[in-house]
């Protein structure tokens, strides 16, 4: 059974319609009180996480999940953006504290989680049924920044999902999970064994070299819409900073770009500097961490003229301030609304850029300077919230 959305939940509650489940699927007021009961969990929880056994396999009288589709195949409950999965948590949402395999613990657990508890060789009870299961490697601690800037795009109609870094092909059935049925998969590698894993269809892969700017060409040419970009590849400093400067400004205007393993800034085998940080100008100019520093800068850079108050970018393009080398720190400012930094993986969230501007409630004020020692009253809270959630309609 797919379970409704919180809007779905109120039309279900404040106007039922039995028509639109097909005959036999609720045959009773004790079965459909139990789908009202369903509902309004989904509601006070937004989503499942817990168990393995969750509220799709509970039994409902007289229905069944083949109940529950029309002649056409179609959920008559349809939300294209619900997963009816129990581990979905909301982005940026902690859970309760879980055990997701022996002596791995998180805050966080989300569906990633769930996959590996279920799959990894380290868990309780891996299946042995799987043998024809792409092999996944990963680091956990990569699972919050996934979901956190991933799971808007779950059931949308199309999601294209390109990635550096094919490997063994193990995260391509748990993006396709988690994505939903529009998942479209550009994988990009140097092996040219990943070509297994191209089914002309939703998987496509391609063999290049991603330091090679003329191969990433051919590649925004052939696949002119990103969603999301993550790079898994190489991890060199010169495959991972022209990753960013050539695909960075292809990933669609709405769209994330991540790159992860950035333990490789220090790796001495990948061009890294052990020891060094952003205080070091070779490392900050050299290394894929010390263009993440950079990148922040290029975030704040209308603010760097010293107007406190105004952001000024003209400024800084009259003198070229950043360099030829950080050109693109001109796009930058205008497509990238922020940038998310975690351990090992960083996040630049591209959308609308709202030009900074401050305002003003109505209401009273205190000067910055009480040069005057004007005694003031005291509020009167209630009275202000009363005021206020007349107009906010707050429930609290």
């Amino acid at each position: 059974m797919t379970l409704p959305t919180r809007r779905d939940t109120t039309k279900m509650i404040l106007k039922p319609n039995t028509e639109d489940f097909p005959k036999g699927a609720v045959g009773s007021t004790k079965g459909y009180l139990k789908l009202i009961i369903i509902a309004l969990l989904s509601y006070s929880m937004g989503y499942f996480h817990g168990s393995r056994n969750n509220l799709i396999s509970m039994e409902l009288p007289h229905a069944s999940t083949k109940n529950l589709i029309s002649q056409d195949d179609k959920p008559l409950i349809q939300n294209k953006s619900l997963i009816h999965d129990e581990t979905l948590i909301h982005p940026f949402e902690q859970s309760t504290f879980k055990e997701y395999l022996p002596n791995r613990k998180t805050d966080g657990y989300n569906y990633f989680h769930r996959y590996v508890e279920l799959f990894s060789k380290d868990g309780l009870d891996p299946p042995k049924d799987m043998d024809d299961l792409p092999m996944l490697h990963i680091w956990p601690t990569y699972f919050e920044a996934y979901h956190n800037h991933w799971q808007r795009f779950r059931g949308q109609d199309e999601v294209v999902f390109m990635e550096i870094g094919v490997q063994s092909g193990g995260k391509i059935p748990m993006l396709r999970d988690y994505f939903g049925p529009g998942f479209i998969y550009v994988g990009i590698d140097i092996n040219d064994a990943c070509r297994k894993f191209d089914n002309n269809d939703w998987v496509n892969i391609e063999i290049g070299d991603s330091k090679d700017p003329t191969f990433l060409e051919y590649i925004k040419k052939k696949y002119p819409k990103v969603d999301v970009f993550l790079d898994d590849g190489g991890h060199s400093m010169d495959q991972q900073r022209v990753a960013f400067r050539e695909l960075l400004p292809h990933v669609q205007p709405n769209g994330v770009f991540m790159c992860e393993d950035l333990s490789t800034s220090w790796g001495k085998t990948f061009s890294g500097m052990p020891h060094k940080d952003s205080r070091d100008s070779v490392f900050l100019h050299g290394t894929m961490y010390g263009l993440i520093h950079r990148t922040i800068d290029w975030l704040n850079s209308g603010w760097i003229p010293g107007g406190v108050m105004k952001e000024d970018f003209s400024d800084l393009e009259s003198r070229d301030f950043f360099g030829n080398n950080e050109s693109l720190w001109k796009e930058f400012q205008h497509t990238v609304k922020s940038v998310h930094v975690y351990s090992q993986i960083v996040v630049y969230e591209k959308g609308h850029v709202n030009e900074a501007f401050t305002t003003q409630t109505v209401g009273s004020s205190i000067p910055y300077s009480n040069s005057e020692k004007i005694v003031y009253e005291k509020t009167d809270w209630n009275k202000v919230l009363s005021k206020v959630q007349s107009y906010t309609k707050s429930h609290w």
